[in-house]
C-alpha cells in the first residue's frame, strides 16, 4: 500500500518490484544500522531472489567497520554486500527492510530520501510514516517472513540459500521460537524454509550458541553490576537491568554486535517480568534494548521514549546530549563516574513509562523507583 497522503506510483510492492526487473532498474536493498539476522537475512534473500531473477541489486547497511556480524558471517549472498561509500550513484529503487523509522538506516537515510522510488518492507508498529510504497506486516512473525510473502506473489525461486537467508531472521525474531510471535503460520514457514535447504542447526549455532571468550569476562562484569528495579505505580512489575560502557567493550576486545544476547540472560530473571540492557555508542549515546515476559507491551513503551519493536522485544535510542551529565576523570578500561547516574535516569525513565502503561495514563508524571543492586547471588529478593 502507498503511504498515506501519497499517490501510490504502483498499485502495490509486487507490480513496483516487476517494473523494476523488467526495466533493469537498480535495486538498493538497506539493512538497519549494525545488523541483526532478520535485517540482514530478509535483505540478502529478497537480493538473492532479485538476482536470480535478472536483476541488478546492492545490500548495504551502515556499520563502522562496515562487516558482517561474527553470528551472521553463514549468511549466504555477501557477493552482493556494498559499503554505503560505494553505493553505485543512481539507485532507481531503494527497498528498506526490517527498519521502522528513517533514522534506522543511518548514513542511508539520505540515499532513500534522495531516491525517485522507495519500498518499505517491515512487520513493525510505527508511527513513522516514511516511503512511497509499504509493505508492512504487524501480524507477521518477522519481516523476512514479509519477505516470502513477496517472494511468492512475484514468482520467485525459494532456492536453498534464499531459505537460509529467510530462516534466520525467522528464528531470531521469534526467539528460537519461544515468543508469542510463534504462530502456527511461523511453524508452517519454518517448515517450508527447511524443506527448501535451510538447516537449522548451522544457523542455530551460529546465532545464539557461539560467542567470542571476551564475551564471557564480559558478561561477569555487567552481570556483577545489574539491578532490579521497581517503580510505584507499577506495583509487580520489576526490571532487570544493566549496562555496558564503550571502555567495556574495548577492554574486552569487543564490538556491540557481540553482545547483544546480554539482555536474553536478563530476561529469564525469576524475579522480573521486564528486561532491560543499556549499550553505549562511541559518541557517548546508548541503544537500549527491551524484553518482556509478562503483559507490559515493551513495543509501546520504546515508542514513547522514540524507539519500538514488539509486544516482546523492543528498543529506543539515547543521544549522547539527552544522555549526558558532566563526564567525570577515570582511567582508560574504568567504569566513568557519571554512568550510573546516566544509566539510572534511562531505567527511570523506562519505568515511567511502564507506569503510565500499566495504569493506562498518558501523561508524564513522577516516577518512584526502588532499586535492589544484585552484586551476589544472596542480595537477591524472594520472588514476587
Amino acid at each position: 500500500m502507498a503511504a498515506p497522503g501519497r499517490p501510490p506510483a504502483w498499485p502495490d510492492p509486487v507490480a513496483l518490484l516487476r517494473t523494476a526487473l523488467a526495466d533493469g532498474w537498480t535495486v538498493g536493498l538497506f539493512a538497519h544500522v549494525n545488523p541483526d539476522s532478520d535485517t540482514l537475512g530478509s535483505a540478502l534473500a529478497l537480493g538473492l531472489a532479485l538476482r536470480g531473477a535478472g536483476g541488478t541489486v546492492a545490500v548495504s547497511f551502515d556499520a563502522e567497520p562496515f562487516q558482517v556480524p561474527d553470528g551472521l558471517a553463514f549468511l549466504p549472498g555477501h557477493d552482493l554486500l556494498v559499503a554505503p561509500a560505494r553505493l553505485p550513484e543512481r539507485l532507481d529503487l531503494v527497498v528498506t527492510l526490517d527498519a521502522a523509522a528513517p533514522h534506522m538506516l543511518g548514513v542511508l537515510a539520505d540515499r532513500m530520501a534522495a531516491a525517485p522510488r522507495t519500498l518499505v518492507v517491515d512487520h513493525h508498529r510505527s508511527g513513522a510514516d516514511f516511503g512511497q510504497v509499504r509493505m508492512v506486516d504487524p501480524d507477521a512473525p518477522s519481516t523476512s517472513t514479509v519477505v516470502l510473502q513477496l517472494l511468492d506473489r512475484l514468482g520467485l525461486a525459494l532456492t536453498a540459500d534464499v531459505a537460509t537467508a529467510l530462516y534466520a531472521g525467522l528464528a531470531t525474531d521469534t526467539g528460537s521460537f519461544r515468543q508469542a510471535t510463534t504462530s502456527a503460520a511461523a511453524h508452517r514457514a519454518a517448515a517450508r524454509l527447511v524443506d527448501a535447504g535451510a538447516d537449522p542447526t548451522v544457523i542455530g549455532w551460529s546465532v545464539w550458541g557461539i560467542h567470542r571468550f571476551g564475551y564471557v569476562g564480559l558478561l561477569a562484569e555487567v552481570l556483577g553490576r545489574a539491578g532490579l528495579s521497581e517503580c510505584s505505580g507499577a506495583e509487580g512489575h520489576r526490571l532487570a537491568w544493566t549496562y555496558i560502557t564503550d571502555a567495556d567493550l574495548a577492554r574486552h576486545g569487543l564490538r556491540l554486535e557481540h553482545v547483544e544476547g546480554v539482555v536474553d540472560v536478563l530476561w529469564g530473571v525469576l524475579e522480573a517480568d521486564l528486561a532491560a540492557v543499556a549499550k553505549e555508542l562511541p559518541d557517548r549515546g546508548w541503544t537500549v534494548s527491551l524484553r518482556s515476559r509478562g503483559p507490559i507491551d515493551v513495543g509501546a513503551v520504546a515508542m514513547g521514549l522514540g524507539g519500538g519493536g514488539h509486544r516482546e522485544k523492543a528498543g529506543f535510542m539515547v543521544s549522547a546530549a539527552s544522555g549526558q551529565t558532566a563526564a567525570g576523570q577515570a582511567g582508560p578500561g574504568d567504569v566513568r563516574p557519571d554512568d550510573e547516574e546516566r544509566v539510572g535516569r534511562i531505567v527511570a525513565a523506562i519505568l515511567n513509562q511502564v507506569r503510565r502503561h500499566a495504569s493506562g495514563h498518558s501523561g508524564d508524571g513522577p516516577t518512584g523507583t526502588t532499586t535492589i543492586r544484585v552484586a551476589h547471588l544472596a542480595a537477591a529478593p524472594r520472588p514476587f
